[in-house]
């Protein structure tokens, strides 16, 4: 039993945190601490520290309190973990939770603690709460559980959560966008086609909040209004105030030759992004340049998909396992000029490390076609085609105009398709066969109309496509064709392959390539192309939909860009029953390979190099970052490469 005069001091103390005399408090709890342990006192001195904005030592006093046995154990703990999670103590959280986890699985506030600390530290284990956040009243918890979903790599269990808990509350937009995010990842179009006439409906009235919180990448993949692309995401990533200021103002010390540092988790052989970079970062002039890659890939990535020796293209600095805090160290360390983050928001990107004071330049280029919301970033690097001027007021970048395109090619690395019978892919012999090889996400609804009437006008053509069965995604996509009266035969569905050249020869073996819109082909356009494959497109109006017009100018075959919709399904059709001229421009296309900018590697690296110094120069002067234009070097007379195989 207390004794009173410990109550009679508990009572004061409550009295003075009352009138907000918090210092009056501590020294009433410092004299009855030592005596008298009781939770209650920790309770109290935790609600004090926490008002003194003390937030590490108010966890530890809350967590203190919940230590011992008292009927208000859970909820003290659930403050500690509430305070470490502000204070991104994320370990000290997971500790109390591993003690009741029982307790914590079936609280949906401590659930979405623990799963917040697990998604930042990056450890499994989030799929154990999901369940519990998902049929919570709160409709944060409900969102929450859908957000801690790692969409590209969900199970089964995690695909029919989304569309569970979506269907239990049809009119959360938040969740409705995830929906329909996993609805389109899987081609289902009558999901679809209901839908998106509503959305452009909530988009020509203005009503956009709802997409501050989709993931800004699966908004491009569907959404061709930049002013809407452009805040996509931005509840996701917090920006600090007047972080770019006090960047430009900070001491800096220039060397002899300019740093680099590239950011990404995607620096390994078998990725598209390397299979574009690969040859350019080799080209780098070291006697100009210095290059740092700041690798955020896991080891059993490297390990199991890279083959080649990567101290060959940089000085590397792994930040895997390293805190944002510990990265920006690391990057200050290296006195980087020019950091260049080549993800943007995509998956295991670390671009929220260009929140804090790293270098004088920031940059973003490659791995994201649009503007990269709510990063502290001063260049993105592009071209006229994919950002006309048009497009600046969507974009927080100024922007670096490359003189013939964006995107790099790497024409070393790549073998070149071999002559192999059609029979080896399961592909008829004598028929015309149209081909996409993108990924089977961007055959949206307005792709998929084009190619019917394409094939409505073709008898006689197959159409191959890339499209591994997922969570239904072929038999949905296939649905499509023959709802609209295609016959099912008609479509060669291929499976990804492993050996990279056999992929390129199978290219080669079709007819003619066919664009995806929104979001076109960016690799995979560079890799039709490559093989020889002339394919169209038609023009664009964002970034994600103008990629394919600036690849196929930089390899010179301008006639393949249809200005509308119309014109991309009539010149499908010109080609097929054309076929010689089509032959004609496929053997234009074999020339153009070694002579025109698209896969000069080289070639691209100087004009790099030039916008990385002009970047700087600017910087020097102390003067902001404005758009400017690299210029060409003259065009080549002859070929920059004699490969035959």
């Amino acid at each position: 039993m207390k004794s009173l005069k410990t109550q009679r001091e508990y009572v004061a103390a409550q009295k003075s945190f009352d009138k907000a005399e918090y210092y009056h408090v501590l020294g009433i709890l410092n004299r009855l601490l030592d005596v008298d342990k009781d939770p209650r006192n920790y309770a109290l001195l935790g609600a004090t520290l926490v008002k003194l904005r003390m937030k590490t030592e108010a966890a530890q006093a809350f967590q203190l309190a919940g230590e011992q046995e008292s009927r208000h154990r859970l909820k003290y703990l659930r403050e500690a973990m509430r305070l470490h999670f502000a204070n991104n103590d994320d370990i000290s959280l997971l500790r109390i939770g591993a003690k009741i986890l029982n307790e914590a699985l079936a609280d949906p506030d401590m659930a979405m603690l623990m799963s917040g600390a697990l998604m930042r530290q990056e450890m499994e284990g989030i799929e154990a709460f999901q369940k519990t956040l998902a049929e919570s009243d709160n409709a944060e918890h409900r969102r929450f559980s859908i957000r801690s979903i790692r969409l590209a790599t969900r199970t089964e269990a995690e695909h029919k959560l989304i569309v569970d808990t979506f269907e239990r509350e049809p009119d959360d937009k938040i969740l409705r966008n995830y929906y329909l995010t996993v609805m389109r990842d899987v081609n289902n179009y009558e999901v679809i086609d209901k839908y998106d006439p509503i959305l452009e409906e909530e988009i020509e009235a203005g009503q956009i909040d709802p997409f501050f919180d989709e993931i800004s990448l699966y908004n491009i993949r569907w959404c061709t209004n930049e002013k809407v692309n452009a805040i996509a995401g931005a509840a996701r990533v917090r920006k600090p105030g007047g972080v770019t200021a006090r960047r430009h103002a900070m001491p800096h010390s220039w060397g002899d030759k300019i740093r680099v540092g590239y950011l990404s988790a995607d620096l390994w052989t078998d990725h598209a992004v390397m299979k574009a970079f690969r040859g350019v970062l080799e080209a780098h002039d070291r006697s100009k340049f210095d290059i740092t890659l700041f690798c955020n890939a896991s080891e059993k990535t490297l390990k199991d998909s890279n083959a080649a020796v990567r101290e060959n293209w940089g000085r590397i600095v792994s930040i895997r396992n390293m805190t944002d805090d510990e990265a920006v160290e690391a990057v200050k360390a290296a006195n980087i000029d020019v950091l260049v983050d080549l993800q943007g928001h995509t998956a295991e990107t670390r671009v929220p490390i260009m929140n804090q004071l790293t270098a004088p330049v920031h940059v973003t280029w490659l791995g994201y076609p649009g503007t990269v919301v709510n990063v502290d970033i001063d260049y993105l690097i592009a071209d006229r085609t994919v950002v006309p001027e048009t497009s600046f007021p969507n974009y927080y970048e100024k922007i670096c105009w490359m003189p013939e395109s964006f995107f790099p090619n790497d024409a070393i690395h790549r073998s070149l398709p071999r002559k192999i019978d059609r029979s080896m892919c399961r592909m008829p012999q004598n028929a015309f066969i149209f081909s996409c090889f993108h990924t089977h996400w961007k055959i949206s609804r307005t792709t998929l109309d084009l190619w019917i009437r394409i094939l409505k006008q073709t008898p006689g053509s197959y159409l191959f496509l890339i499209c591994k069965e997922t969570f239904g995604s072929r038999k949905n996509l296939l649905k499509g064709f023959t709802d609209a009266g295609i016959a099912s035969e008609r479509i060669l569905f291929g499976d990804r392959v492993l050996d990279y050249s056999a992929y390129l020869d199978r290219i080669a073996l079709t007819d003619l390539g066919l664009d995806t819109y929104p979001y076109n082909g960016h690799t995979t356009t560079s890799e039709k192309l490559w093989c020889g494959l002339p394919m169209l497109t038609f023009k664009g109006v964002n970034f994600a939909s103008r990629v394919s017009e600036s690849l196929l100018n930089a390899v010179g075959l301008p006639e393949m860009i249809c200005d509308t919709t119309d014109d991309y399904v009539n010149r499908a059709v010109h080609y097929f029953k054309n076929r010689e001229e089509l032959g004609e421009i496929r053997a234009r296309l074999e020339t153009n390979r070694f002579i025109k900018p698209l896969f000069d590697a080289e070639r691209f690296c100087r004009h790099l190099e030039t916008g990385y110094e002009m970047m700087v120069d600017r910087a020097k002067a102390k003067l902001k970052p404005d758009h400017f234009a690299v210029p060409a070097l003259p065009p080549r007379e002859t070929p920059f490469s004699t490969r035959t195989e």
